[in-house]
């Protein structure tokens, strides 16, 4: 019985150990760990900012003037805004607009770039290589927040034309990187097996190529999430995005920022946690590819 198992261990351990290294070296770097605490700690808040704010009503249309522009205090950590609302509770209900923005946002352009990087680079020096690489080329000539500004710029201001503005414009980047690797892994020893053996395409694809492509695009999955919130924010700051009373981070910068200098803590708090919520993701994103690298 334990010869048996002891074969069993081997024969899964090729997978397995790589694991492993990937998480052991993962765990060695203290960054990685801050990384991910922080991405915890925004993922709790941002499911559930109702149990968690002290003042859950106060991410609506709640006014009390009487408490309007009070510095942090017991009371109130983060200070109140011009109407009398609790910041910090504000905050933490901008912590699930912010992670909403980047989740949509993800989920439609990352399977799409990754399809048609795929397509792209299996078929490399083709029309189809062509049509695919000059469309994603010509999306990525421009910088992002410009493209998604001009793209607002036509739309009503709403949170949901910004997903559709910085989806528009972020797919090409997974294209560009999917093809790349395509096409560098599509002669290896491995496909050309796959392909005398009489593999579908689909099957080369999805089950040769993608599976090692993985560790890139889990990289650039995890440090998108704060470029797009980052976008999102700029966009709800120039007033594109989210519109007021919306507890959007950016919304609450732009508001905040006509009382600066005086009352600074109606801006400078949405601010810091935009720039607690990039870090985290940053942090995560750097230990997962130095992880997989074996850095």
């Amino acid at each position: 019985m334990a010869k048996l198992s002891l074969l069993t261990i081997d024969k899964e351990s090729p997978r397995w150990r790589s694991f492993r290294r990937s998480w052991y070296r993962f765990r060695r770097n203290p960054l990685s760990l801050v990384g991910l605490t922080i991405v915890i700690i925004t993922i709790v808040i941002a499911l559930a900012p109702e149990y968690l704010a002290p003042y859950p009503d106060h991410a609506g249309y709640y006014i009390n003037f009487k408490e309007a522009k009070q510095p942090p205090n017991i009371k109130h950590p983060f200070g109140t805004d011009e109407y009398g609302r609790d910041i910090f509770s504000r905050v933490m209900f901008g912590f699930r607009f912010s992670m909403t923005l980047a989740v949509v946002v993800l989920s439609l352009t990352a399977p799409t770039g990754i399809l048609l990087g795929l397509i792209a680079g299996y078929h490399e020096k083709t029309w189809i290589d062509a049509l695919i690489m000059r469309v994603a080329d010509m999306f990525i000539a421009v910088p992002p927040l410009v493209l998604a500004l001009s793209i607002c710029s036509i739309l009503p201001p709403n949170i949901m034309n910004a997903m559709i503005a910085v989806s528009l414009m972020w797919w090409p980047w997974y294209t560009r990187l999917v093809y790349n690797t395509t096409v560098s892994l599509k002669n290896e020893y491995f496909v050309q097996a796959a392909e005398i053996m009489g593999a579908s395409k689909f099957h080369i694809m999805f089950r040769e190529i993608l599976p090692n492509a993985l560790g890139p695009i889990l990289t650039k999955l995890t440090l998108d999430v704060g470029w797009v919130i980052l976008i999102g924010a700029s966009l709800s700051f120039v007033g594109l995005g989210a519109q007021p009373p919306t507890p959007d981070l950016g919304t609450m910068v732009s508001e905040g920022s006509k009382y600066m200098p005086e009352y600074w803590w109606i801006s400078i708090f949405p601010a810091l946690a935009i720039s607690f919520i990039i870090l985290g993701f940053n942090l995560l994103g750097d230990g997962i590819k130095d992880a997989l690298s074996g850095g």
